[in-house]
């Protein structure tokens, strides 16, 4: 049902009022029928879920096989010590859920309007929880809107709509007129919503709907309804994972095919004992072909990218969601307040003795006035005005109209220190577009009269040339007329300010002014923006507006910080089809301007269907729905509640910049993953051809389970993990975005990985074959298996600092990595030379099998720079 459209006695009638409200019992009966004014979120996950959505993903899947499998053939350390990391991955997760869950509730828990309503005919303060459909509450400046209601008497009212909305002007209200049903939201002016605030003017207004059936509540249901999507990240992983699982079973096929085949061409008979125990071969080295580490190294790298953003001020909702700011390519942001500061600032003044710029921004007076604007005009705006400014700890609050506190602060940096007496008012009202006041001082009596520049000038006879006092002619008043087009068309804001002297209280009217000059404002972009934006199109990310303010606004604004594109309106956009729109957003628009919430939904999910991955930016509660339909949602800190559930990112200060860095942040944890991926794969690789081409051919086993599990935990799971705190490249923000079809590991680098792991193989191989390979000596084996032993400790540890060369990471940039690579070759050292030896069924090596592997290991490094300069030849 509307009631924009109504008239306030109809409206009085059809929510069952009076014009007095309702009477305390009726209010108490309907909140029993109705329920607390309080918007119904979703039931939060318990802690078990949380925790079990840990281990939704394919990887782990095979690795709680392995675990079953390692029981069922014995290796109780083994499964003990994956479930272990298993364990560990779910509990990192789940405490950093867990803390940023409690994080917002306490943000929230801080917030508890209060409103002011009639019942029984005596006003009184009441929770906002307590409001029910029928009361009539009472409006004044500084007061939140604690419901959607339907205003009956107004008295120069303005209400901030730019969390519903996302215009930065403050709205005038009126309640006598009334409006078409198909009026939008933004043009209701006889209605108020929930979650605005009064800036200026007082009202009595009659609540017509509370909790989900308001505004913000119709917003909040449609993010309910909203399901979470994967990162490209998960959807990365779980195709990984899925292809690896599929290797990992052919590769125990082929195996088990070959041990039964040779057994039958060997022997001829083959019973079930037999077949059992080749079975056991072919798992066993199928759970080593398993990345162990590899869960508990996305989860630390993921982890490790949370605590780098929370110092920066964002607080991550979602693990898994940190990585994809660094897939995405498109940035769709809310202008008023993200990329501006939602706070007017006056940039200018002008008299027909010339212009004065005015540096600084926001409400913190500092800055420099610069030009030949009269000084009286700044007095006039310090004077004709209701605003206040009040500093707390360096931080200075605004309460009143952001236009008059945009004069206030003008007034100040241009170092007005006349003190006057407020003597009378002329309020502010849309019929005038006028405010004066009545001021007595040391100087005597004046008016100080501010207002739209064609209605001050139809009450002014003189104008101030350069400190004179000269008639006003048709040709100056046409060149106040041009400069305030001027301005207007770079959409500011404009006031002209006029004075006279006055006789006493008798004289206070508004005719016989004088003119002095204009102060013109914008909402201006916040100071890092302009650089964050070049960053963001440095690194191939492309930056949308998406607004519910006037397209002229939304082009001065975007045209001052570097967007460019087309530009459309929410109402342009109601006339095209979902493929006209597509096309439209492939042919380069990107400035959104006077949109609804489901405009800005629309568009996320155009461009997602294109095949991007979109971040979301907003702090209004109309943009809520599209920051949970986004494939990252980033809400401002300062925004509504409702924008911080449905994010996945919470900007805890209120820069732009913020939403970049986490771009860069997103890349480099991307790229810590890969490296680990690609070291723990290329030795698996290495590690399961070793065995399985020596099986196939006919040789010892070169490694046993527990050599593999210490060589996958210690000496390729420390320097993965290792990898988390790794820095990030220097040319992070220089290239492309990942492309979402792409795999975990691009081409380059899995024929990188196939190289090095092949490599590996042959020089493991070739030095099992010379060493004990084919004897049926135990002494023998033994050596040969640890020379394969230690051959693939060293490989793997030189691959540690191979792959990070591909990723432009300086060799000493991380001492982590090196701690845990030289803990590795001690602990081997330990194990071959201390009585543990005969416990992983190894010899200690003597000086020649020390040169042995010296020669191996030197032949892997130059098979790699080989391969390496024949590859960067090809690329030129």
């Amino acid at each position: 049902m509307t009631f924009h459209d109504q008239s306030a006695a109809d409206v009085i009638r059809e929510v069952a009022s009076s014009a007095s409200g309702l009477s305390e019992a009726e209010a108490q009966e309907r909140l029993a029928k109705v329920g607390p004014n309080r918007l119904t979120a979703a039931p939060p996950p318990s802690l078990l879920v949380i925790f079990l959505n840990q281990f939704r993903s394919f990887i782990i899947y095979i690795l709680l096989f392995a675990i079953v499998f390692s029981l069922l053939i014995g290796e109780y350390a083994d499964s003990l010590i994956i479930l272990a990391i298993l364990f560990l991955n779910g509990a990192i997760g789940f405490f950093q859920e867990h803390s940023a869950n409690k994080s917002l509730a306490a943000l929230k828990r801080m917030t508890r309007v209060q409103a002011t309503v009639v019942r029984d005919g005596t006003p009184h303060q009441v929770v906002a929880d307590d409001l029910v459909p029928g009361d009539l509450i009472l409006l004044e400046s500084g007061s939140k809107v604690p419901a959607d209601a339907r205003l009956l008497t107004t008295v120069h009212l303005q209400v901030d709509e730019s969390p519903l909305t996302g215009e930065s002007v403050p709205v005038s209200k009126e309640a006598k007129v009334l409006l078409p049903a198909e009026t939008g939201i933004a043009d209701q002016h006889n209605m108020v919503f929930s979650s605005t605030s009064v800036v200026a003017g007082r009202g009595q207004a009659l609540v017509t709907a509370t909790a989900m059936a308001t505004e913000i509540g119709k917003i909040s249901r449609q993010i309910q309804e909203a399901g979470d999507v994967l990162t490209p990240l998960q959807r990365r992983l779980d195709r990984f994972g899925r292809k690896l699982g599929l290797v990992i079973i052919g590769i125990c096929l082929i195996v088990l095919g070959v041990l039964v085949a040779r057994a039958l061409l060997g022997k001829g008979d083959l019973n079930g004992s037999m077949v059992l125990e080749m079975a056991f071969i072919a798992i066993a080295l199928a759970v080593a072909a398993v990345p162990t580490a590899l869960p508990a190294v996305v989860t630390i790298s993921l982890a490790v990218g949370v605590k780098r953003l929370l110092a920066k001020g964002c607080l991550v909702r979602r693990l898994a969601a940190v990585e994809t700011l660094g897939s995405c390519d498109i940035i769709c942001s809310d202008k008023t307040g993200t990329l501006t500061e939602n706070k007017m600032t006056v940039v200018r003044g002008w008299s027909v003795a010339g212009e004065t710029i005015c540096e600084g921004s926001g409400y913190e007076p500092v800055g420099e006035l610069t030009g030949e604007a009269p000084a009286l005009l700044f007095e006039i705006g310090l004077w004709c005005n209701n605003a206040t400014l009040t500093e707390n700890d360096g931080v200075w609050q605004l309460s009143g109209d952001p236009t008059e506190g945009a004069l206030l602060v003008s007034g100040r940096k241009a170092g007005i220190s006349k003190v006057w007496q407020r003597q009378d008012e002329l309020p502010f009202d849309s019929q005038r577009k006028l405010m004066s006041v009545l001021l007595a001082g040391e100087e005597g009596t004046r008016v100080y009269s501010k207002g739209a520049p064609d209605q001050l000038l139809a009450c002014c006879d003189r104008i101030m040339v350069a400190g004179r006092v000269e008639p006003l002619t048709a040709e100056l008043a046409q060149e106040i007329l041009a400069a305030n087009e001027r301005y207007a068309g770079e959409a500011m804001r404009v006031l002209a300010m006029a004075w006279k002297e006055a006789n006493g209280p008798a004289d206070f009217s508004e005719q016989g002014l004088i003119m002095v000059g204009l102060q013109a404002m914008i909402d201006p972009p916040r100071a890092d923006v302009a650089h964050s934006l070049s960053r963001a199109t440095v690194a191939r990310v492309r930056s949308i507006m998406i607004t519910g303010d006037y397209p002229a606004t939304a082009a001065a604004v975007a045209a001052t910080i570097g967007i460019s594109g087309e530009s459309m309106s929410g109402a342009e956009m109601d006339g095209l089809s979902d493929g006209e729109l597509a096309a439209a957003l492939a042919t380069g628009t990107n400035i959104f301007a006077r949109v609804v919430p489901a405009h800005k939904q629309r568009i996320v999910t155009a461009l997602q269907e294109q095949g991007h991955v979109v971040a979301m930016t907003g702090d209004g509660v109309n943009d809520a729905p599209a920051l949970k339909q986004a494939d990252i949602g980033v809400a401002v800190g300062s925004g509504t509640e409702v924008a911080k559930e449905a994010a996945d990112f919470v900007l805890l200060k209120d820069s732009f910049s913020h939403i970049v860095d986490a771009v860069a942040e997103g890349r480099g944890i991307y790229d810590n993953i890969q490296k680990s991926i690609m070291l723990l794969l290329s030795g698996n690789l290495g590690e399961v051809l070793i065995i399985f081409l020596a099986v196939i051919s006919g040789m010892n086993l070169p490694l046993t389970a527990v050599l593999l599990l210490w060589i996958n935990m210690v000496t390729d799971g420390a320097p993965a993990l290792a990898y988390s705190v790794d820095p990030y490249s220097r040319g992070n923000m220089t290239r492309a975005p990942i492309p979402l079809q792409e795999g975990i590991l691009p081409r380059p680098r899995l024929q990188l990985l196939a190289f090095l792991g092949l490599v590996g193989t042959v020089i493991g191989l070739l030095l099992f074959a010379g060493n004990g390979g084919w004897a049926s000596d135990s002494a023998q084996v033994q050596h040969g298996r640890t020379l394969v032993f230690s051959f693939v400790v060293c490989y793997e540890m030189l691959l540690a600092f191979i792959i990070r060369r591909h990723y432009q990471v300086p060799l000493f940039a991380n001492p982590l990595l090196w701690l845990a690579v030289t803990g590795a070759l001690l602990l081997q050292l330990l194990v071959i030379y201390t009585p543990l030896a005969p416990y992983f069924g190894v010899v200690p090596l003597d000086l020649d099998d020390l040169a042995l592997l010296g020669l191996g290991a030197l032949a892997f490094l130059g098979a790699f720079f080989i391969y390496q300069g024949v590859v960067e030849r090809a690329g030129r």
